[in-house]
């Protein structure tokens, strides 16, 4: 009786046994005398390159894996997953940065060094108040400023070292000026504070300490803004009122950083727009005192409101950075968590309406 196909091919040996039978049988005899184990048959088994013939049984390829070993489980894809990268770490860069402004910081540095060797050249070249005197001063500004952005330091040491440049070249500055120093002083202090505080409260929106710099920063240029609201309001129309005007408009609108923490409150602009707003007070005020428009007092006055706006924007850059360096971690101590009410003390519902509710 003829067996099935399947048990006829199990009870068959490996094709490898098979193989090497065949062999044995085609081998001629073992010589007498020879030593055992020189027969071609044995020297086929045990020879390192016989390697056999068919395919292996699934058990010794398992035993001669060195990767998957034949009880071994398949590895996991859990191990190779790396950690997702929550919300609250992805936000927290945003709202609380360690060197917030770093590659800006040698941009302005090198921008301000170059705005300083050209007035040192306006200076030689007879077409700024002092002449050939501000010469010098106004080179070695502008070589310790571009020394500061090319140098590789940290990012303390360039915070203070703008702020230090800057107030050299306000001393400087006021010192050429002449007359009303104290008004002088008090627009200075309020185009460096106020930009700085604003910056800062726009990195830090989440941090309450940001608001309370801004009202320091508000007390430091309020004499300042005081002064424009007097020159509006008590002397006669004049050219000098549009930059008092324009002084006024520029701190009221930087109120704004006093809204929520939802919101950055503008303040890297409105920084810029007050920098360039006593700018303007302060080039409108010495061109309203000319008598007549030359083409060198224009200049003049036009460079000393570029070196004032250079001087304000570094000296403020370096100040926020400061803050940054200060307060940073500090800042980083906030609540991303926190729950909000969905009503208020009154009882009243502050969640947004439905598309619905909308809709009716």
């Amino acid at each position: 009786m003829e067996k099935p196909f399947g048990e006829a091919s199990r009870d068959r040996p490996p094709a490898s046994r098979r193989a090497i039978a065949e062999r044995e049988k085609a081998a001629p005899a073992q010589p007498e005398g020879s030593p055992a184990g020189d027969s071609p048959a044995e020297r086929v088994q045990e020879g390192p390159a016989a390697a056999p013939i068919g395919p292996a049984p699934v058990d010794r390829l398992r035993e001669s894996s060195p990767v998957i070993p034949g009880d071994a489980p398949p590895p996991s894809t859990r191990e190779t997953v790396t950690k997702p990268l929550l919300a609250s770490e992805a936000l927290m860069e945003d709202l609380a940065p360690m060197r917030p402004a770093q590659d800006a910081a040698r941009v302005w540095c090198a921008a301000v060094g170059v705005g300083f060797l050209l007035l040192g050249g306006l200076s030689i070249a007879g077409l700024r108040p002092d002449g050939v005197v501000a010469g010098p001063p106004a080179f070695v500004l502008g070589i310790v400023a571009l020394f500061t952005a090319l140098t590789s330091v940290s990012y303390r040491q360039r915070a203070i070292a703008m702020v230090v440049l800057g107030a050299i070249a306000t001393v400087i500055g006021l010192q050429s000026a002449g007359t009303a120093v104290g008004w002088g002083t008090a627009r200075a202090v309020a185009a460096i504070a106020l930009p700085a505080a604003l910056v800062f409260r726009s990195r830090y929106r989440a941090y309450t300490g940001a608001r309370w710099l801004l009202v320091a920063a508000f007390l430091v240029a309020l004499p300042s803004f005081g002064h424009a609201i007097v020159q509006l309001a008590l002397h006669d129309p004049h050219l000098g009122q549009l930059g008092a005007l324009i002084v006024i408009l520029a701190v009221l609108s930087s109120l704004t950083g006093f809204m929520g923490a939802e919101t950055t409150g503008a303040g890297s602009f409105l920084a810029v727009a007050v920098v360039l707003a006593f700018t303007v007070d302060l080039v409108v005020g010495r061109l309203a005192l000319l008598g007549a428009f030359s083409p060198r007092d224009i200049v003049s006055v036009l460079s000393a409101g570029l070196a004032f706006a250079a001087t304000s924007a570094i000296t403020s850059l370096g100040l926020f950075q400061i803050l940054a360096w200060r307060l940073a971690a500090d800042a980083r101590r906030i609540d991303l968590h926190s729950h909000r009410p969905d009503h208020d003390k009154d009882g009243r519902d502050r969640r947004p309406p439905s598309g619905g509710e909308w809709l009716t």
